[in-house]
């Protein structure tokens, strides 16, 4: 049986601003839900999603994508920084999109 790690990622015309890996956190929510408990997220996602409507202009996106267990956080971070548009087109082939603001067209040039 293959295991999967979620992750959500944040990246904009300057590169990506993070991916933080959720797995654990997934699992944590669903506890506390059936305790009704509360668990401390490890990211914002509505500051995350208030910066991205409010900076149209670096044209951000949200992603939340799987990848197989053996990938760590670190490794993506890597990847982001020594070849960001694969690391993106791949998000965008096997992700979900949670936010996505399209270029704006230039008025005057």
């Amino acid at each position: 049986m293959i295991k999967e790690r979620k992750f959500l990622a944040y990246w904009d015309c300057l590169g990506f601003e993070g991916i933080w890996d959720i797995t654990t956190y997934e699992r944590q929510k669903l506890l506390a839900d059936l305790k009704n408990t509360t668990v401390t997220a490890p990211v914002n996602l509505n500051a995350m999603m208030l910066r991205a409507r409010y900076n149209p202009q670096r044209s951000p996106e949200i992603w939340l994508f799987t990848a197989t267990d053996t990938i760590r956080q670190e490794e993506l971070m890597d990847i982001a920084r020594d070849n960001p548009q694969y690391l993106v087109d791949l998000i965008r082939e096997r992700g979900t999109s949670l936010y996505r603001n399209t270029p704006q067209k230039q008025v005057i040039t």
